[in-house]
């Protein structure tokens, strides 16, 4: 549980602080190493792209926060936070993958699929040794 959490803040904290702080570069280079995601999908705008970076830092502060304090936020509200915003965008991006090239199609869902699975793991975890009220 705790590699998923760390895992799951790690990959917002990411692509956060790129389109909070760099929206442009997010815009023309995520996820970066030559492949092109954002870019494809329309126009820039730099408010959007700062917001969503916004939303992914949120999302990892949250998941950091249930690693590191769970007596403080719960794995399981971490869970259904994660599952709020990620269900939603796996499912806009499957049904756009037509614009990106086979292997970014590829990587592109199982990016965001792992992004719903892992959350989905978290919120039916059920810990070996329970401590009372940890994870509620």
């Amino acid at each position: 549980m705790q590699a998923n959490l760390l895992y799951l803040g790690l990959t917002n904290a990411f692509p956060g602080a790129w389109a909070l702080f760099m929206p442009h570069s997010f815009y023309t280079s995520f996820p970066g190493f030559g492949r092109v995601w954002v870019a494809v999908d329309g126009p820039y705008n730099e408010h959007l792209i700062r917001d969503v970076g916004g939303f992914f830092l949120a999302l990892a502060t949250l998941c950091f926060l249930a690693l590191l304090t769970p007596r403080l936020v719960s794995v399981k509200a971490t869970a259904i936070c994660l599952l709020i915003f990620n269900a939603p965008h796996l499912l806009y991006h499957l049904q756009h993958l037509h614009m990106l090239p086979v292997i970014d199609q590829v990587g592109n869902a199982v990016a965001l699929g792992t992004a719903v699975l892992l959350p989905l793991l978290l919120l039916f975890h059920k810990p070996i040794f329970h401590k009372p009220n940890q994870y509620i």
